[in-house]
């Protein structure tokens, strides 16, 4: 249930707006405060901490956008209502979740709700898989001896000491923790089914990662992992809406195996 405030100083629009959300179907909402000045909504926020704000822009005691000088919690996302297009600009430089114009149609409204939400699923995701990785991060990381044929012969090593591997064609080049490198002859492929399968994640057609030496996951533009060796390793568009999943999957699966 995503908890929710209202400030607008029109009566009719701030009551209008709430109705709206308290009998919103498709996903639960509640309506946690109602506001009238900015003064009073900036101590309402703080106090309620909300998930979303529907924050008019033109209020008698200063303009709405005065709410991003205050430190509020990065949870809390703002959609600005206003009666004036000339504010989507600035409305946009601030990163705001959405922006409505008054009078509030039903649909843009159901398409803002809709979007924040996914928004704080995905949020709470990161979070869990950080929790995860924190984890992970004091966690002894498990071990398997395997041989790679090189081409002077084999290297034997051990599968916590691998950070990630990289594809070359029909070779691979692996990466340990202790800044060795040596390629192998086998595809990313061959050795992805040659490693073991709760250690080793594909983020990327080229890239295998050793999920305990994973520190964080970005999902910008160009998502990556982040390693502890502060490598940047990428994560394919196809991959940053599941990564989540399943290494968490995996994760889960290891915990059964001790």
């Amino acid at each position: 249930m995503l908890s929710v405030v209202v400030i607008d100083d029109e009566l009719m629009a701030l009551n209008l707006l709430a109705y709206l959300l308290d009998n919103f179907t498709s996903i639960q909402l509640k309506v946690v405060g109602k506001a009238m000045n900015l003064t009073d909504g900036i101590e309402l926020i703080k106090h309620t901490q909300p998930d979303l704000v529907f924050l008019d822009i033109e209020m008698p005691d200063g303009n709405g956008m005065e709410i991003f000088k205050h430190q509020l919690s990065q949870k809390t996302k703002i959609v600005l209502v206003t009666g004036h297009d000339h504010y989507a600009i600035e409305a946009i430089n601030k990163s705001v979740a959405g922006y409505l114009l008054k009078p509030v149609n039903f649909l843009d409204l159901q398409e803002i709700i809709k979007k924040v939400d996914k928004i704080i699923r995905l949020e709470q995701q990161q979070l869990e898989l950080e929790d995860r990785i924190n984890i992970l991060g004091t966690a002894e990381i498990p071990g398997k001896n395997l041989i790679f044929d090189v081409e002077s012969g084999f290297v034997m090593e051990n599968t916590r000491n691998i950070e990630y591997l990289t594809a070359d064609q029909s070779y691979a080049t692996i990466y340990t923790h202790a800044k060795r490198e040596f390629m192998v002859s086998k595809s990313l492929k061959e050795l992805e089914s040659y490693l073991p399968k709760n250690q080793f994640y594909r983020t990327h057609k080229s890239y295998l990662v050793n999920i305990y030496y994973i520190r964080k996951f970005v999902k910008t533009g160009e998502s990556y992992v982040l390693l502890k060796s502060g490598a940047k390793i990428p994560v394919s568009v196809r991959k940053s809406s599941v990564i989540f999943n399943e290494i968490k999957q995996m994760l889960s699966q290891e915990d059964s195996l001790h």
